[in-house]
């Protein structure tokens, strides 16, 4: 038996240390309340809450609010392995004040804090990252891993620092959470209705603890893994151009240059492994030692059917025009554009010709012989994280020391590859208002036609990101008897280092010079010198199946460059081929990349008070300070006029001081008020502080070069946060209500403007630093279980929350007066549950107010110009695009069978919502995303 627990104790060893980094984030299982620290095993602890059903979930939540000392919400797993949503994100939704969003894989992911997206993220309190980013990807760890997250709004001297908007903690299981031999399977399909296909889920989490002649030692070994097909529709109407410009010349109709159905059809699939070691050697010493292993690989790519009126040349006619009474005046270029201010290569500014129109949105248009453009981007996103680490506690007579020393690499591999083709049709119907999107009509034949003609060009785009973090940690705590009742200090130091590589080759078919001197043309440019897709040697399956277009023609399949072939390196190699490249990936660009290493230095001192104010009234809260020292090396090569390559490297040192103060009044009967102060601050993005500017060429002609140019002059962000809170907590629920005011200095945020680059036009985005934002607002939630009522009507209950949130960017920035980048100004949860029984059900609704999330000023876009100004200044009015207000209503059902097995089923986005944009003006719609209703039916066994 000493041999088989010896050599489980040294595999588990090997494998493991990736947590409990100090317990940074203020709620250490080590001295956290001892709600947070209930055991999930079968058998409870003295002092453990068993966590099974809705109401213990959220019961536990509320606990952790309310013992914390700073303003803190919390999601807890309602049993192991069962996280109340599929994913981190979906969770937090119903956190008061987290907003989140569909991504491209249609799952709920980009999660903020009030609005905000500078989150720090910590896994058991240790610093992680993504690759060269500052925020971890929530995706990357499947919610089936956690045991509980953990929600900061306010922050403490000893959190690590780098979270403007606040922080989130993920808490995965610990041996010493179980009191006996466990071990838990779980099995879960997911049935997707976009389509019509099921997903499989599974995980299992064994763990154990011993008792030897060193002391007494835990292993813990978790393991899950999913994979989900997924497709999200989208139907968009792209920049809108004035018909009076080249080449259309008819009328003065607001005409999207592009109108797309390009749906993202890809799979997901994910799997991570924690294991845990926990030795405790004496009553007053722990060693531990732990692991995280995450993979996520995604093969999202989008597909599109792409009328085109603006590259369908000359012989393209409108008719059927129905236009509408939203008409204003705009400056159009003679293409039909908006006219943008030019950066010069000498270092002057022009404004592009233009005259002064007044242009009409329309409601349908038809486009007589019109090209469609059908391309395809398949991308192949593979993510890596590796954490290990491992340390002690000590823990006797009122004074704590622990030690954490871990170390995490991150890399994620982009492949992104794009190929188009197309076909010019008799006619197209487009309507630009059909509930809130628009809808296309064809010729039925037409979206499954495979006679399709060679376009634009064959694009390879990849980029390879790594990075890398050591960090080590040494915290100390003294009780004292008195006012002060606590003393804490401590040290961490980190090193990062970030490289990204990337090489973006445009091959136009142009260059096919096998097909004539001037290769292939497009058939807008010559249909006799256009090439036939079945006549350039490719495989059959270059064209097939490539996606499905709810609005067009009522909703049908149609055809194009097939994903699956643009993954497939014979496929690539066939491409390759045919544009005479090398076959294999082209080498990197060295003006493509970056290399940059960071040190940072941390010192903090906080001390805890705690004395009565009265009968059973008392005082309590934190005063602190956290001290950084940050120096940080970025290095990359800028391309001379001859050739060569320089290397430029740009060198910052900051210092940052950040105090913080907490305080809570305790009355009787659960009634409390708190208050506290934190500065915080974000460090840039290593991308966004690259000092070398990064071209990319397009080949489609309707579209304009890019690039983006980094900053190494960007500042830290910088915020002062101030809370109060009113919090009242019973046997049967709690209601809270909280005001937050937030000043931000040195708000980072991106543009984009055109410059003329050798002779060539491109739209460069490039970060800056806002002078000042302002953020206000209030956020109120409760939970209540109707414990009054008869028999089983007793396990009914209430939950709710709601947000409100200003924000305003001042100064004399061009969006000074606008909100915050994806802020919403208020969003709410509202639900019903019940638990009693072993039957445990939830039905909940989410919403989300409108927001902008783009600011697409330096785009082609016509717009309204500022009448009080001179036609011929270079003024550029703000243009933002919109997300309109949704909401998306939840529910699951569980049922314990016996005290071992355990089954439930549940759906998401049960009414279909979709994700709706406009352009500027609620008139002018944008895109339309069809969001995944997903239905699930799990199942849990635990021995």
């Amino acid at each position: 038996m000493k041999i088989w627990r010896s050599a489980l104790l040294i595999s588990a060893s090997t494998l493991a240390a990736s947590q409990a980094f100090a317990q940074a984030v203020g709620q250490d299982q080590a001295d956290a309340p001892a709600a947070s620290q209930a055991s999930l095993s079968g058998e409870p602890a003295e002092d453990a809450i068993v966590v099974t059903g809705i109401r213990s979930s959220l019961e536990r939540a509320a606990e952790v609010k309310q013992n914390a000392v700073q303003v803190v919400d919390s999601i807890v797993a309602e049993d192991i392995g069962k996280l109340p949503d599929p994913t981190t994100a979906a969770a937090l939704q119903r956190v008061p004040g987290v907003q989140v969003s569909n991504d491209r894989d249609n799952e709920l992911s980009n999660v903020k804090i009030r609005g905000l997206s500078d989150i720090s993220t910590t896994v058991d309190g240790r610093e992680v990252f993504t690759t060269t980013g500052r925020a971890f990807d929530l995706k990357d760890l499947p919610a089936q891993a956690l045991k509980r997250v953990d929600v900061f709004k306010s922050q403490t001297a000893d959190q690590i620092e780098g979270g403007v908007a606040g922080a989130i903690d993920l808490r995965l299981n610990k041996p010493f959470d179980f009191h006996k031999p466990t071990l838990v399977f779980n099995v879960r399909e997911n049935y997707v209705t976009r389509l019509n296909r099921g997903n499989p889920q599974i995980g299992a989490l064994a763990t154990d603890r011993f008792d030897t002649g060193i002391g007494e030692i835990g292993v813990l070994v978790n393991a899950t893994w999913s994979h989900a097909a997924n497709e999200r529709s989208n139907s968009n109407l792209g920049n809108r151009r004035s018909s009076a410009g080249n080449p259309i010349n008819q009328g003065n109709y607001l005409i999207p240059e592009v109108s797309r159905n390009m749906p993202n059809v890809g799979s997901v699939t994910r799997w991570q492994a924690n294991a845990a070691l926990q030795w405790q050697a004496t009553p007053s010493l722990q060693a531990y030692v732990d692991g995280l292993y995450t993979y996520f690989r995604t093969t999202s790519g989008f597909a599109g059917f792409n009328p085109s009126p603006f590259v369908s040349g000359k012989d393209l006619t409108l008719s059927n025009v129905v236009a509408t009474d939203d008409c204003f005046d705009a400056r159009v270029t003679a293409g039909g554009t908006n006219p943008n201010i030019i950066n010069n290569a000498d270092g002057t500014h022009s404004l592009q010709p233009f005259t002064v129109q007044t242009v009409c949105n329309v409601k349908s248009v038809r486009f007589n012989n019109i090209i469609i453009n059908q391309n395809s981007s398949s991308i192949r996103l593979t993510q890596r994280n590796k954490m290990v680490g491992g340390g002690l506690r000590y823990d006797q007579d009122g004074t704590k020391l622990n030690f954490d020393l871990a170390y995490e690499t991150s890399e994620s591999f982009n492949e992104g590859i794009n190929a188009e083709a197309g076909q010019r049709v008799p006619w197209v119907d487009v309507e630009t208002d059909v509930d809130g999107g628009p809808s296309f009509t064809v010729g039925d034949q037409y979206p499954m036609n495979t006679d399709l003609y060679l376009r634009n060009s064959f694009n390879q785009n990849f980029t390879l990101n790594t990075g890398s973090l050591i960090q080590a940690r040494l915290d100390g705590e003294q009780d004292f008897d008195g006012i002060l009742s606590k003393i804490r200090t401590g040290f961490r130091f980190a090193r990062r280092e970030a490289v990204s590589q990337n090489v973006q080759q445009t091959n136009k078919i142009g260059e096919l010079k096998q097909f004539g001197p001037n290769g292939c043309k497009n058939q807008e440019a010559s249909q006799a010198e256009a090439c036939l897709v079945s006549s350039l040697g490719l495989s059959p399956d270059f064209i097939g199946t490539i996606g499905y277009a709810p609005r067009l023609n009522g909703g049908t399949n149609f055809v194009g460059p097939n994903p699956a072939y643009l993954r497939s390196e014979e496929g690539r190699n066939e491409l390759r081929a045919l544009y005479g490249l090398a076959l294999s990936q082209p080498d990197y660009d060295p003006t493509h990349e970056f290399d940059a290493t960071e040190t940072s230095y941390a010192t903090y001192a906080m001390g805890d008070y705690d004395f009565p104010l009265g009968s059973d009234i008392s005082l309590d809260g934190t005063v602190g300070v956290r001290v950084i020292k940050t120096d940080r090396t970025i290095s990359s090569f800028r391309a001379e006029d001859n050739g060569d390559l320089t290397k430029v490297t740009a060198h910052t040192s900051d210092v940052d001081i950040l105090p913080s103060a907490t305080a809570r009044v305790k009355f009787p009967g659960g009634f409390q008020l708190r208050a506290g102060y934190s500065r915080t601050m974000r460090r840039p993005d290593f991308g966004s502080l690259n000092p070398v500017r990064k071209l990319n060429y397009v080949g489609n002609p309707i579209l304009i070069n890019n690039g983006s140019q980094g900053n190494p002059d960007l500042k830290p962000q910088k915020s002062n946060s101030f809370d109060a809170s009113a919090e009242y907590y019973f046997h049967s629920g709690f209601v809270a209500l909280t005001g937050f005011y937030r000043t931000i200095q040195d708000r980072v945020v991106s543009s984009a403007s055109q410059q003329q680059i050798d002779g060539e036009n491109f739209i460069i985005s490039t970060p800056r630093n806002v002078g000042s934002v302002k953020l206000k607002g209030i956020e109120t939630s409760g939970q209540y279980f109707f414990d009054f009522l008869p028999g089983d009507l007793s396990g009914l209950g209430v939950l709710g929350a709601f947000t409100y949130v200003d924000s305003e960017i001042r100064g004399d920035d061009p969006l000074s007066g606008y909100p915050l980048q994806g802020v919403s100004k208020y969003n709410y949860t509202v639900g019903g549950v019940f638990d009693k029984g072993g039957l445990s059900a939830r039905l909940v609704y989410t919403f989300r107010s409108k927001y902008y999330d783009g600011d697409i000023t330096g785009s082609t876009n016509v717009r309204p110009y500022d009448q009080s100004r001179p036609v011929d200044d270079p003024y550029l009015p703000t243009l933002l695009t919109y997300t309109r207000p949704a909401g998306r209503l939840d529910f699951s059902i569980g049922y314990d069978v016996t005290p071992q097995f355990h089954i439930d089923v549940g759906g998401s986005n049960i009414l279909r919502n979709e994700t709706k944009t406009y352009i500027g003006q609620s008139f002018i719609n944008g895109e339309v995303f069809g969001d995944e209703t997903t239905y699930t039916i799990g199942v849990r066994v635990r021995l």
